[in-house]
C-alpha cells in the first residue's frame, strides 16, 4: 500500500474519532444513563401539572425537590431529629425505636422528601408517587462497665422507600427519569430491570438488587412495590460517637451524651 494512502486512511480515522468526540462528549452520565429530552420532560411536566420532574428543569442554582425548584441555598441537607421527645426521654435500657419507630419528611423534610415518576400510555398520565421513611432498629442502650453504649444486634436503621403503584424499572419510559434518595437525586439509568435498579447521580452509581443490606420488594407481577436498605454499625456506638453509613454517604446516627441517665441520640445528615 502506497505511504500516502495509508496516510489518507489514518487521516480519515483521527478525524472520524474526533468528531465523535464532539458529537458524544463526555458528561457525567453515559450514553446509557442519559436524561430524558427536554421535549419529553416538558410534555411529562406538563402532563403532571408539576412544576419540575428533575433538575434539568430548574435553574442552575436550584434543585427539583418534591416536583417545585427550590434554590439551593434553602435545602439543609444537615437537619437531624432526636429519637426522644420534649416529654419522653431515652434512658438506660430503652431501645433506640421505643420512642420514635419510624421518620418521615416532617422529621427531615429534605432527606426524606417524596417525589413521584410518571408516564403517558393512551394519552393518559400513569403517576408512581414514592414516599421514603427511615424505620429505627430496636437496638438499646445499656450499661457496659461504666461505659454506656447503643448495641448492634440489629439495623440501626432502615431505608424504605414505597411506591404508591408498581413500578417497572425495565420500562423504558421510566428509565431516564429520577427519584431523590435521601437529598440527591438519582437517574435510572437504561439498562434496568426490576431484579437490578441501576441508577446513576452527580456522585455516586448504584447497583440495588437483593443481595446485602438491600431488599428489592416486589408484587405478584414482579414488579417493584418497595425498596430496603439496611444501615447497621459493625461496633457497638458509645457516647460521643457516631455511625456513618457509607452506602450513600448521607445519614449518621449520633449518640451525643447521657445525663442524668437520659440519653441524647439523633438520626440526620451526614454533614
Amino acid at each position: 500500500m502506497k505511504k500516502g494512502l495509508l496516510f489518507g486512511i489514518l487521516f480519515i480515522l483521527v478525524l472520524i474519532g474526533a468528531l465523535s468526540f464532539i458529537a458524544f462528549p463526555k458528561t457525567g452520565f453515559s450514553i446509557q444513563t442519559q436524561a430524558l429530552s427536554q421535549n419529553t420532560l416538558e410534555n411529562l411536566k406538563l402532563k403532571a401539572q408539576v412544576e419540575c420532574l428533575q433538575n434539568s428543569q430548574c435553574s442552575e442554582n436550584q434543585e427539583c425537590m418534591e416536583n417545585r425548584c427550590m434554590n439551593k441555598n434553602e435545602i439543609d441537607v444537615c437537619q437531624n431529629v432526636k429519637l426522644s421527645t420534649a416529654s419522653r426521654n431515652l434512658k438506660e435500657g430503652d431501645s433506640i425505636n421505643s420512642i420514635k419507630s419510624v421518620l418521615t419528611k416532617k422529621d427531615l423534610s429534605y432527606l426524606l422528601s417524596d417525589g413521584e415518576l410518571v408516564e403517558i400510555v393512551k394519552g393518559g398520565l400513569i403517576e408512581y408517587f414514592y414516599s421514603p421513611v427511615i424505620l429505627i432498629g430496636n437496638n438499646k442502650i445499656e450499661n457496659e462497665n461504666g461505659n454506656y453504649v447503643v448495641k448492634n444486634d440489629e439495623p440501626l436503621y432502615t431505608y424504605k422507600l414505597t411506591f404508591s403503584n408498581p413500578v417497572d424499572f425495565s420500562n423504558k419510559n421510566i428509565q431516564g427519569q429520577a427519584i431523590r434518595i435521601f437529598g440527591e437525586e438519582y437517574i435510572i439509568k437504561s439498562n434496568s430491570d426490576d431484579s437490578e435498579i441501576k441508577l446513576s447521580s452527580k456522585n455516586n452509581n448504584l447497583n440495588l438488587k437483593n443481595k446485602g443490606s438491600t431488599k428489592i420488594i416486589k408484587d405478584n407481577e414482579e414488579k417493584v412495590i418497595a425498596i430496603e436498605i439496611d444501615f447497621n454499625s459493625l461496633n457497638k456506638i458509645k457516647v460521643k460517637e457516631n455511625y456513618s453509613e457509607l452506602f450513600f454517604n448521607k445519614t449518621r446516627l449520633s449518640f451525643d451524651n447521657i445525663d442524668n441517665e437520659f440519653a441524647d441520640v439523633k438520626i440526620g445528615g451526614n454533614c
